[in-house]
């Protein structure tokens, strides 16, 4: 075999088969996410919690936000991120009423 066929084969991405924890974890995840968006018809998106294991095989920092976009009923996109401030919103709203 060439040099050239060996590294074309070792370039080759390995599939990798998600684990049926991680698979029933997402599965969990994406169910609650429709059901949000059942309930709230009228928000597109909205910005929850990260649960560890759904971005498998990445492994995020445990304060990772998700903001999750209904693009149309039935098909929604998550975007990872940091939150970069953290608020109470009832302390926050009392100031400004004040």
């Amino acid at each position: 075999m060439s040099n050239r066929r060996k590294l074309a084969q070792r370039k080759q991405p390995r599939h990798v088969t998600m684990p049926p924890a991680i698979s029933a974890l997402v599965d969990r995840q994406m169910l609650a996410d429709a059901a949000y968006f059942r309930q709230h018809p009228d928000v597109r998106r909205y910005a929850r919690r990260y649960v560890p294991g759904e971005a498998w095989p990445n492994v995020l920092p445990p304060d990772t936000v998700v903001e999750v976009t209904q693009m149309q009923p039935g098909v929604r996109s998550r975007a990872f991120g940091r939150a970069l401030m953290v608020a109470d919103f009832d302390k926050v709203k009392d100031q400004v009423a004040a």
